[in-house]
Parts: C-alpha cells; sequence; structure tokens
C-alpha cells in the first residue's frame, strides 16, 4: 500500500511539472488565448494536484487537537442552536452571575452629572448541553468558543448615556470559556459614560454614589435570573480627586407593567453602586482659606485713620474679591441643584460681614468728625450699643468718657507757648496771631463737643 501511494506522488508531480512547461511556452508565444485564462487554467491545475495529494493520503501527517476534537463535539450535536437557552427542561431558569470590577474613573462631570469609567465585565452561567468526559479527549477540561457559537446573554447598562456602548456584548469582539461540565465564562473591557446623579450638601467634604443597572433583555424573571456578584477588587488607578472608598451590588427585581393590554412581568436586575468620597485640600487651599482671609481683611480697614480717604475703598475691594470666589463655586456646582452647598451658604455669609464695613466705615468716619446729627444715635438702644457697650467690649474709652476728657482741656496761655528749639521765634505780632487762631479751634470744638454731650444726656 505504502508502494502504491509512492508511485501515484510521483505519477502527480511529474504530470504538474509538464503541465507547468505547457503553460510556460503558451505564455511565451501567444497562443490560444490571453493570459489571464492560463492562469486561471494553471490555478486549477494547482488545486487538482492538492486535492490529489490529500486523497492519496501524503498531506495527512498533522491529526486534529483534543480541544479542536471537543469543540466539533459540542458544537456539532444534532439539534443544539445557540438561539435555544442552554436548558434541557424549558421550564428551568438560567442563573447568570454578573461580576463588574472597576479599574479607574477617567472623569466625572458634576455640572453634566455624568461620570466615565473603565471596567471589566465578567458574565457565568451553565450550559447543560455543552458537556464531555475529559477522559475522551485526551484529559482535556475546557475550550474556547466565539460568542455567536453558543447562547449568550444579552443585557444592557440602563443609565448609559451613548447607545454605541448600549450593548454590552456584541458578535465582533468576545471568546467565551467552557469547561467540561458546562459553565460558560464571558468577560469584556467596558468604557462608558453613565448618568451619576451628583449631590453637593457638602461640598467639597461630599460623598457620591455612582449606580450602574444592568437589564437582561427581554427576558422575565422566569426564564433568566441575574446575582449581582460582589466585587473581589477596587479600583487599581486612582483618581487625584477621588477616592474609592466602597463598591456595592444589588439585587432587585423591576416590575413591566403594560397598561394596554393589562400584563406585566418582573426582569431581575443587578445594580452596582460605586461610593466616591472627594479629596478637599483643593478646594480648601483655594476657596475657604482665601475667603476667609478676604473676610477678616475687611475688618482691618477700621484700623485706619478715618481722616486717610482709603476705608471705603479698601472695603469695597474685599467686597468685590469674595464675588470672584462665589463665581468659581458656581462654575463649578451643577446649576439644576435644588440645595445649595455649605461653602455656598459660607460665602453669602463672608461677603454679607465684608459687605457691611463700607457702611460702619462711614458710620465711624461721621462720629469721628463730631456729627451730631447722626440718625442712628437718635435712638436711645443703638446709641448705648455703639457708643457705650461696644467700646468696652473692644477695651477702648467710651464716647463719654473721651467728651469728659476734652472737657478738662484748659486753654494755654501766651507764655506757655513753646517752640522747638533750633527755631527762630516769631514776632510778636505773629505769635498773637497765631495764638489767636489756636484758641479760636479750642473753643468751637469745645462747643461741639458740648452739644454733642448734652444731646446724650438728653
Amino acid at each position: 500500500m505504502k508502494g502504491l501511494n509512492d508511485l501515484f506522488s510521483t505519477i502527480s508531480h511529474t504530470s504538474y511539472f509538464f503541465i507547468n512547461l505547457i503553460i510556460y511556452f503558451c505564455c511565451l508565444f501567444r497562443f490560444h488565448g490571453s493570459t489571464r485564462r492560463l492562469l486561471i487554467l494553471e490555478q486549477n491545475l494547482k488545486e487538482s494536484s492538492l486535492s490529489h495529494a490529500c486523497s492519496s493520503g501524503t498531506l495527512s501527517r498533522h491529526p486534529k487537537s483534543n480541544e479542536g476534537r471537543v469543540r466539533d463535539y459540542i458544537l456539532k450535536q444534532e439539534n443544539y442552536s445557540p438561539r435555544d437557552r442552554p436548558v434541557i427542561n424549558s421550564s428551568d431558569t438560567v442563573f447568570v452571575g454578573v461580576n463588574l470590577q472597576f479599574y479607574a474613573m477617567i472623569d466625572l462631570n458634576e455640572r453634566e452629572q455624568i461620570i466615565t469609567t473603565a471596567s471589566w465585565m465578567t458574565l457565568m452561567w451553565k450550559d447543560e448541553r455543552l458537556t464531555w468526559d475529559p477522559e475522551e479527549f485526551g484529559g482535556e477540561t475546557s475550550v474556547v468558543v466565539y460568542i455567536d457559537e453558543i447562547w449568550t446573554p444579552k443585557m444592557f447598562v440602563a443609565n448609559v448615556l451613548s447607545t454605541d456602548n448600549l450593548i454590552l456584548f456584541s458578535a465582533e469582539r468576545g471568546l467565551i470559556l467552557v469547561t467540561s461540565d458546562g459553565i460558560a465564562s464571558l468577560g469584556t473591557p467596558i468604557v462608558q459614560a453613565t448618568h451619576c446623579p451628583v449631590y453637593i450638601d457638602y461640598f467639597p467634604y461630599d460623598t457620591q454614589v455612582c449606580p450602574f443597572y444592568i437589564f437582561p433583555e427581554n427576558l422575565p424573571v422566569e426564564k433568566m435570573y441575574l446575582h449581582a456578584q460582589p466585587p473581589t477588587r477596587q479600583s487599581s488607578l486612582p483618581s487625584s480627586e477621588w477616592n474609592f472608598t466602597l463598591i456595592t451590588s444589588h439585587n432587585h427585581s423591576y416590575v413591566y407593567e403594560d397598561d394596554e393590554n393589562e400584563s406585566s412581568f418582573s426582569i431581575a436586575t443587578a445594580t452596582f453602586c460605586v461610593f466616591l468620597q472627594r479629596y478637599p485640600n483643593y478646594y480648601v487651599n483655594t476657596l475657604i482659606i482665601p475667603s476667609t482671609v478676604l473676610c477678616l481683611l475687611s475688618f482691618v480697614t477700621f484700623l485706619a485713620p478715618p481722616d486717610s480717604g482709603e476705608r471705603i475703598s479698601l472695603g469695597v475691594s474685599m467686597v468685590l474679591g469674595l464675588t470672584v470666589f462665589q463665581l468659581l463655586v458656581a462654575d463649578i456646582l451643577p446649576s439644576a441643584s435644588k440645595q445649595n452647598p455649605i461653602l455656598s451658604f459660607y460665602l453669602i455669609v463672608t461677603f454679607c460681614l465684608a459687605g457691611l464695613t463700607v457702611p460702619l466705615s462711614l458710620l465711624n468716619i461721621k462720629i469721628a468728625y463730631g456729627d451730631s446729627k447722626i440718625f442712628i444715635l437718635k435712638y436711645s438702644c443703638l446709641r448705648k450699643a455703639f457708643l457705650e457697650y461696644l467700646p468696652k467690649i473692644c477695651s477702648v474709652p467710651t464716647y463719654s468718657e473721651r467728651i469728659k476728657q476734652i472737657m478738662t482741656i484748659k486753654p494755654r496761655k501766651s507764655n506757655e507757648v513753646t517752640r522747638p528749639k533750633g527755631t527762630i521765634a516769631a514776632t510778636g505780632e505773629d505769635e498773637s496771631n497765631e495764638l489767636a487762631r489756636e484758641l479760636v479751634k479750642m473753643e468751637e470744638f469745645i462747643t461741639n463737643a458740648d452739644k454733642v454731650w448734652q444731646n446724650l444726656q438728653n
């Protein structure tokens, strides 16, 4: 038999050589037909020679592997269809385990309430039809098949914002690992943007909870049940602004009601919640500390002399600075938020306190210049609060004590007027004129002080 195979192989190779020689001369002299027809004829002759060699047994030296034999056994069995559920009894329920591992948080947009994450999803289920005995196939316990060759659960993320990533698994990508007992495992990477409700009550010390709702595609809970498995690891790529504190998994049943047909059915869903805690250091250093310093500096304006003319301008500058910080917070936070954060209330309070420095500076200037017609001092309670109690709290003399000190001042005599050493004495007429001007100023000041004292007594 071996000699016969060698004879057939020799004859086929010899005939192939002469055929190629004839084709060469035909192409050289352009004999009977175009070059394209000759090339087609040559290809057909090659295929016929290869098929003859295969039939003679000269190329069948590599037998099929155990994995290939297992794949042919489980996929080419009779009455197997990837459209049918992986159960022998049609009344049984398919249990699908869902595991979602988060590897990185790419971005969290607070204004748009969108979170972009990178994760790995794994599905596990049992196909009762895909079982075999490993001893019959050389000890092969697992095999890899394509996603469109067997039944695969169809599911989607309900709160995804892009229609391109709506279906998690497609036929273009994905390999399934099947074990000898029928356990199928499918894993795929997922990078998608989902809706995440942002609550900013305690900004920047807030914690956000972003859910991921996984729904099956048109299969009631009697046909397929999703079981959310607890994640075994957290994010491996930390974020510079957020910290992955906790990842939880929950199982729910969603009831779908059809009002037109008066029917309803339940769908098993899997929910994964990611807890994100914000790092507040950036906002403390850029918002809270500068706004606090500006608020304190607005009260430092009272240390400036009343006649310097810089109190009002300095107070207005502090108010404008706090307005800039308020705009920064407004750009960060969502515009449709139902509640304002604590930081916003804090900036409003500091803004109001800094704004009070401007009218209080005007009041201080009027009091310093001895204006007795200040309308706010006409009320006894306010007069005592501003002129008696507040100076005592600040450890300074009260207004009445200062008036008494002024009333005890005696005008200087002409012989008591002294000049600094090293100066040239003025003439008698100049000295008398200067003394007269000082006396006039002193009398006017004492007269005004007496009027204010009488108003206070009344």
